[in-house]
């Protein structure tokens, strides 16, 4: 079957602007650490968030720190973090404040691909972390917060100010698959299930993504 124009832009890993487009069955692969090699987001929000869920899944055989989603603002350069610091540590931010979550050896690097998906509501602060679809003891966060909508958001890298100050040593290097983000909190039945066949439309869907493609990241068939 012959290929769309534009797959062998991103074969190729080149930068490039894309709408609307099917991700069904592909990963994003980052090839090597670096400080200028992410996927740019670009989620539909009208309004402040109060709420959210995101969730994606992973594979890295890396054992030191880096970053899988990092979401800054003008005034806020970790507006929504998610991190893995460790084999066994994960960190969650939200507004800036942050909680650190211990996960069993089950989940070490380079043994199976990792689910992950966070939960927060504004009105109770309460933050959610799921790790392959089992919840860790939830925490508080951000009470009463409103996220803003000029986010630039990140897929690979952390930011440490709006847009840039990135840090090779925490790059990702590895997979990412299934990447949803909803204005909601998505009830437990649901975080225990394919979240990617759940309703309500998400504000980020693996299958219908707008986002870009910066530096050395390629878009290839899941190999599953």
């Amino acid at each position: 079957m012959e290929l769309p124009v534009l797959w062998p832009v991103l074969l190729l890993g080149l930068s490039g602007a894309l709408a609307q487009t099917n991700l069904d069955q592909k990963v994003f692969v980052f090839p090597t650490s670096s400080t200028n090699s992410y996927i740019q987001l670009k989620p539909h929000l009208p309004e402040p968030l109060r709420q959210f869920t995101v969730c994606l899944s992973f594979y890295s055989d890396l054992s030191r720190e880096l970053a899988l989603l990092s979401c800054a603002s003008r005034n806020t350069d970790n507006e929504i973090l998610l991190l893995k610091y460790s084999p066994t540590l994960y960190q969650v931010a939200v507004g800036g404040n942050f909680h650190s979550y211990t996960v069993s050896g089950s989940t070490d690097r380079g043994s199976h691909w990792e689910s992950v998906c966070v939960a927060w509501s504004s009105t109770t602060g309460i933050v959610q972390l799921w790790i392959d679809r089992m919840p860790r003891p939830r925490k508080g966060l951000s009470k009463d917060y409103a996220i803003t909508t000029d986010l630039v958001m990140m897929l690979g890298q952390e930011q440490d100010s709006y847009g840039g100050s990135l840090d090779e040593k925490q790059s990702f290097v590895g997979e990412i698959t299934d990447v949803y983000m909803w204005d909601s909190v998505l009830p437990p039945e649901q975080l225990r299930s394919i979240w990617r066949k759940i309703v309500p439309a998400p504000v980020l869907n693996w299958t219908a993504l707008n986002f870009e493609i910066k530096g050395y990241v390629v878009l290839e068939p899941s190999l599953d």
